[in-house]
């Protein structure tokens, strides 16, 4: 009997087995005790439909050479759409078929000539695609040999790269790419762009925030770029769920959008379970890590032949849990060779290690994965009967996005939502029914952000000359021909010569612009134990400043590595493999520093304000954690270069004086610091849920402008440092409340920002109502991690005076 036979026969008893742990759990067995909610999701129907009238006879031939005979409803209102030239996008559960919705119309569109672009936010979903493309392909009838989904992205040998310029037909690329390597040598695929019919936005939701507003300006390059070789292309989307899928759809393509969102897709059996685990401190109200709840769920469902996949949310959680569950299965001799079968999967790994595991799980050698969000998207990864998130994903629509992994089946599928200590994690899965009553958050962008659209338009103006009067984006023509004219005084970049503007330097913009993060160069970590110094994994240019510092671990597959050498200039680090039982985690801090007041006014007992900020991050040391017991068994120095980030901020301003009337005087006197702490953790947990945002969007740094003073958030606490960086150290009654009268910054993670707190500015009384009801429901008595932060060693309890102060801050 074959390796996939045992599988398919394991599976079948995996259900079993399955419904059998279900009942368990429901009668609160196990982990099942901890369960605050189980949702149960019956099984529905397919709805089918008819192919729509219009669609070439040979694409009806290859689906049923495929085995279809009908479409799902969804499926052929896509493609009737598409057919009659509307922009589109298709938003249905993960599973549902949404890649037939772009790529019948596209291969329709092969028939009368036309060719097509297909844009995936991943490399991953760009490979895992044009395989399902081309499988299809093979079935058309009458089909060019030139007919091949081609990937064009910075894997892509150049030899092939020279082919799919020449004669590609159907282009599979990401906005990266098309960014700085396609829209700049348009010239090159002039071809292409002359039968351009049908442009794809696979994942739509994902282009959001500073992201979405870079790529929307990359969309409108595209369409200019489209006029220039006399074509107008129709844009298909598809999405996860979320609560403006047509507004963001037409902020991307510039146009009107068709929204489809019933799915005629069937759907099997799902329970979501969420579990809370239980407190193992009760005077710091600390709960058991939910890394571990995961790999304790993770071994039992694998040992049961449910495959099973689990979500962290760091890369480093990624390894620290796949190190856990291996060497939990490998002490299982019942069971021999399980241990090799579980695979981590996470950014920074080479293409080659990412094609390897996502190639196992479809034919289902892999029967266990641990990753971050890099496979919540949808590249196929086989059937799983079991997700597992380790912590909250930070919103709605990417948990349901993540559960949507497990299922496809057909049989019975859970998904059990573990809870972190943190706020937000808490306020979910202690209020189920907010979760699963409440609407998936809107995706927001803001393409017409100056910092970002002055950077476009300096790349359009490379790629075509421009003509005065002609507006770019969002932008007014007058706005426009303002900038470009800072563009030809200022940076001498551009020279207008009668009614056109040319681009002038020898500079080539595109490769300065970065769509995704503040720079571009990436760090490479290579294996100084290997003969041949072998690359290991690629990190990104912010991250390497918290995973690859001099004696850092760095963990790969879960195999630990110790960074022996860092060369900062040359962006390398060469690592050996460490046997020292510990992983490493940065301690960092951030000084905020504004630049620009667009909105400020007094409010209730305080000042408030929005504006952009500088905000400065310092790293000054790590923690050497030991592998199995978590536990701190030391420190390191460490000394990098300083990290600065212009965004947009909101701000409030804290005066002790001002509430002195209303806060214990020897809180004010002992425990200023504290109370200012939990105020700013409970906001940033109320902005989350406010704005409807991920809670990796805002960041929270507390600082005070008029002493210079930088208040970090750290271990073991809030921490005051001078100008110079130096840590204060306070003696309970010394500290001074009058002298120390911080600002709290709630801003947007990413450059440029999008303007989150502009809404907690305008509905500031509201703001502050929110945080008020969020301390005064969590069911703590002093202060815990779910609201204020976890009591100190010996400090009083602060959460009422934290009440308090923010009630008299919702006043109007």
């Amino acid at each position: 009997m074959s390796t996939r036979d045992r599988d398919v026969i394991r599976s079948q008893q995996g259900q079993s087995e399955l419904r059998q742990l279900l009942a368990d759990w429901r009668t609160g067995r196990d982990v099942g005790k901890h369960f605050t909610a189980i949702k149960h999701l019956p099984a529905r129907q397919a709805q089918y439909a008819a192919l729509p009238e219009g669609l070439d006879p040979r694409v009806g031939q290859l689906l049923r050479a495929r085995g279809f005979q009908s479409l799902y409803s969804h499926q052929a209102r896509a493609v009737e759409a598409a057919l009659g030239g509307r922009h589109t996008v298709v938003v249905t559960p993960t599973a549902s078929g949404k890649s037939l919705c772009y790529n019948l119309p596209v291969i329709d569109s092969l028939y009368k000539g036309h060719s097509a672009l297909y844009l995936f936010p991943t490399k991953a979903l760009s490979q895992d695609q044009s395989a399902e493309l081309n499988q299809l392909l093979k079935l058309a009838p009458g089909r060019d040999p030139m007919w091949e989904g081609q990937v064009y992205d910075g894997d892509t040998d150049p030899d092939v790269r020279r082919r799919v310029r020449r004669n590609g037909r159907l282009v599979l690329t990401n906005p990266d790419m098309l960014h700085a390597a396609i829209l700049p040598h348009h010239d090159k695929w002039a071809r292409f762009f002359k039968g351009l019919k049908y442009i794809v936005v696979d994942e739509l939701h994902t282009y959001r925030g500073v992201f979405g507003s870079h790529v929307a300006n990359v969309l409108w390059r595209l369409r200019r770029i489209c006029r220039h070789y006399g074509t107008d292309p129709i844009f298909l989307a598809t999405s996860a769920t979320i609560a403006n899928p047509r507004e963001l759809a037409k902020e991307l393509v510039g146009g009107e959008v068709e929204l489809i969102d019933e799915s005629g897709a069937p759907q099997a059996e799902r329970y979501v379970c969420f579990l809370n685990p239980p407190i193992v401190d009760a005077d710091k109200m600390r709960r058991q890590s939910p890394l571990r709840l995961a790999s304790r769920i993770a071994t039992k469902t694998l040992k049961r032949d449910c495959p099973t996949i689990v979500f962290a949310r760091s890369r480093q959680s990624v390894e620290v849990m796949v190190n856990r569950l291996k060497r939990r299965l490998a002490a299982d001799r019942d069971r021999p060779g399980l241990a090799d079968r579980v695979a981590s999967y996470r950014g920074g790994y080479l293409p080659g290690l990412r094609r390897s595991i996502e190639s196992g799980l479809r034919e289902g050698h892999v029967r266990g994965v641990v990753t971050t969000n890099a496979l919540e998207l949808g590249v196929d990864i086989g059937s799983l009967d079991v997700c597992v998130l380790a912590g909250y994903p930070g919103t709605i629509a990417s948990t349901w996005q993540q559960i949507g992994r497990a299922g496809r089946s057909g049989g019975v599928s859970v998904a059990i939502v573990i809870a972190g200590d943190n706020p937000i994690d808490q306020f979910i899965i202690q209020n189920p029914d907010y979760f699963f009553g409440q609407s998936p958050e809107a995706a927001r962008v803001d393409p017409q952000n100056l910092l970002i659209a002055v950077e476009h338009l300096k790349c359009a103006c490379y790629e075509l000359e421009w003509r005065a009067g002609e507006a770019y984006g969002g932008l007014s023509p007058a706005d426009t021909e303002e900038a470009l004219d800072f563009m030809a005084r200022a940076m001498g970049v551009v020279q207008r010569s009668g009614e056109r503007w040319t681009w002038t330097s020898r500079t080539y913009p595109a490769n300065q612009v970065s769509l995704r993060s503040t720079a571009s160069e990436n760090f490479v970590v290579i294996d100084t134990g290997s003969r041949e110094r072998n690359v290991l994994a690629e990190v990104d240019f912010e991250s390497a400043h918290l995973t690859l510092y001099p004696n850092a671990v760095y963990q790969i597959s879960g195999e630990p590595y110790r960074v022996v050498r860092l060369d900062y200039d040359e962006r390398r680090a060469y690592v050996e493999r460490s046997d020292d039982g510990y992983y490493t985690t940065a301690m960092h801090y951030a000084a905020t520093h504004v630049l620009d007041v667009f909105k400020e006014r007094d409010a209730p007992r305080t000042s408030i304000g929005f504006g952009e900020v500088r905000v400065t991050q310092r790293f000054v040391g790590f923690k050497k954690i030991k592998f199995g017991t978590g536990e701190n068994i030391g420190y390191g120095e460490l000394n990098l270069p300083e990290l600065d980030l212009h965004t947009m901020a909101y701000w409030l301003q804290l005066k002790a004086e001002d509430f002195k009337d209303r806060v214990p005087s020897s809180l004010m006197a002992d425990q200023w610091v504290r109370l200012v702490e939990g105020v700013g953790e409970v906001l940033k947990t109320t902005a989350s849920l406010k704005m409807m945002c991920d809670w990796r969007d805002l960041e929270l740094c507390i600082g005070s402008v008029a002493n210079d003073q930088w208040w970090s958030q750290g271990f073991g606490g809030l921490t005051v440092r001078d100008a110079s960086g130096e840590e204060q150290d306070f003696e309970a009654g010394q500290i001074a409340p009058s002298l120390y009268e911080p600002h709290i910054y709630l801003y947007d993670r990413y450059p440029g920002g999008v303007g989150l707190g502009e809404g907690l500015f305008d509905e500031h009384e509201t703001f502050m109502s929110m945080a008020r009801d969020l301390v005064r429901s969590c069911p703590c008595e002093a202060g815990c991690p779910s609201c204020v932060g976890p009591p100190g060693e010996s400090a009083a309890p602060i959460k009422d005076s934290v009440e308090t102060i923010l009630q008299v801050l919702s006043q109007r």
